[in-house]
């Protein structure tokens, strides 16, 4: 039986090849790997870690991406799952009750409150805030007992609509309930149908308030509902606070959706997952979205990743830069995996290793040392962060969106002829179509096109 081997340059694992022990991939070294499987009571977290080209030319300073991937299994060992089936919950739901939520929209929110509450515990808690023209606390932190939901029964009853949208402001609520009463997972989830008109607007300031919560513990998640809310702010709320952005055309989907972000929630994988990255002297790591928080000190970059849901795979895109480097010089890039069990266990494990070649600049060529399912991987997901940060730009500077825009897209056209000529001009056709979509006067496709790529930037 053919034993697992790891390329030590682009960092794939594949089997043992006949003859020669060079990686078919980009041609770089292979090293058996014999910690391939999970060890029985150790880390059962999948993780591998990718080099999109092993080869560069010295003399230059250069960039290079990363990809990491995140694994979890459909259950964890029982000897790390949470007793009782699921780590305890509070669900801190934040719920839009402006005029324009009235009819279907406010009865299928009071359905989706009743469902939620239903799938709650003793062991969790549950908080509601509402909002129109001022946010109102409807119910403060307390255990889901029954007699907590039969109380909630008859409060959900009587919410109706009217008056304008205090998004933030219900928002800051929702997160100061949040904040009162933790438990092991904790989730924010705004759901609103329009713009944030009364209190703080802008779309920066409140992405700043959701990446706050999650510094202290939160998910912060947003629903959004018809074709009239700010999609470019419901995603930022959601980036920052490391949650997901939903988009719901018909009201009849409200329940569904939030019980799947609950179940989602609840049902983790891993909890506080985090990435310690060791790198070469004088260089820098960046994430292509903010879902990924990376903080850097000296050498050793820390990618907060955050709670994973069971049988969930993350890519993560990473840009590495590095100075000039003389030829023969070698750029290792390695690392350590750290994450809580449902169980709160303290788990982890090393990160297998990538490496540059830097080669004479006469002697290296443009697709030298490819590693081309990575590159068409990270080409993609480039793809998508680059709608997202458009859609962001045209809501924060939208003199300077497409010029800014224009700019980037040359960087990330030169990216994807790297795979093919073929391949470039149809990014190149795909990066006008998403500029088309997202200036069109029709709400519809510009907010499906945004929820596609927040897909795949956050790796659902």
């Amino acid at each position: 039986m053919a034993r697992l081997m790891r390329c030590l340059y682009c960092g794939v694992l594949q089997d043992e090849p006949a003859g020669a022990k060079s990686c078919a991939r980009c041609g770089g070294e292979l090293a058996y790997e014999d910690a391939a499987l999970p060890v029985p009571g150790g880390s059962y977290l999948y993780t591998q870690l990718e080099l999109d080209q092993v080869q560069a030319p010295s003399g230059h300073s250069g960039d290079r991406f990363l990809l990491l991937t995140l694994r979890t299994p459909p259950q964890v060992p029982p000897e790390h799952a949470a007793p009782g089936g699921r780590p305890s919950f509070h669900f801190a739901a934040v719920m839009d009750v402006s005029g324009s939520m009235a009819g279907e929209k406010i009865d299928q929110v009071k359905e989706a409150l009743r469902r939620a509450l239903d799938n709650l515990g003793e062991h969790d808690a549950f908080s509601l805030v509402t909002f129109s023209e001022t946010p109102q606390v409807r119910q403060s932190p307390a255990p889901c007992t029954a007699a907590l939901r039969k109380k909630m029964q008859a409060l959900v009853d009587e919410l109706s609509a009217g008056g304008l949208t205090a998004l933030d402001g219900g928002l800051a609520l929702g997160i100061e309930q949040a904040l009162r009463e933790q438990r092991e997972t904790n989730l924010v989830l705004l759901l609103s149908d329009g713009q944030a008109n009364v209190g703080e607007t802008d779309l920066e300031k409140i992405g700043v308030r959701a990446a706050r919560a999650r510094q202290q513990g939160l998910q912060v998640s947003t629903l959004g509902v018809g074709l009239d809310y700010n999609e470019a702010l419901m995603v930022e709320i959601a980036t920052q606070g490391g949650g997901r952005f939903y988009h719901i055309l018909e009201a009849a989907q409200i329940p569904a959706c939030l019980m799947q972000e609950l179940g989602d929630a609840s049902l983790m994988g891993a909890r506080e997952v985090t990435i310690e990255l060791d790198l070469p002297p004088g260089a820098t790591v960046v994430a292509l979205s903010a879902v990924f928080p990376v903080e850097q000190n000296g050498n050793t970059a820390h990618i907060q990743v955050g709670d994973i849901p069971l049988d969930t795979t993350l890519e993560i895109v990473l840009r590495l830069t590095f100075p000039s480097q003389p030829a023969g010089a070698r750029l290792s890039v390695s690392g350590h995996l750290r994450y809580l069990s449902p169980a709160g266990h303290e788990l982890g494990g090393a990160l297998n290793g990538v490496t540059v070649r830097i080669v004479e600049a006469s002697q290296f060529e443009r697709r030298q040392g490819l590693a081309l399912p990575v590159v068409e991987r990270v080409a993609e997901y480039r793809r998508a962060a680059w709608v997202l940060d458009y859609a962001r730009r045209r809501e924060v500077a939208p003199a300077e969106a497409p010029r800014l825009a224009e700019e980037a897209s040359r960087d990330l056209l030169e990216y994807a002829g790297l795979v093919s000529e073929e391949k470039r001009a149809a990014f190149a056709r795909d990066l006008t179509d998403d500029m088309d979509v997202l200036a069109s006067p029709a709400p519809a496709p510009a907010k499906a096109r945004v929820l596609n790529m927040f897909k795949i930037v956050r790796g659902d």
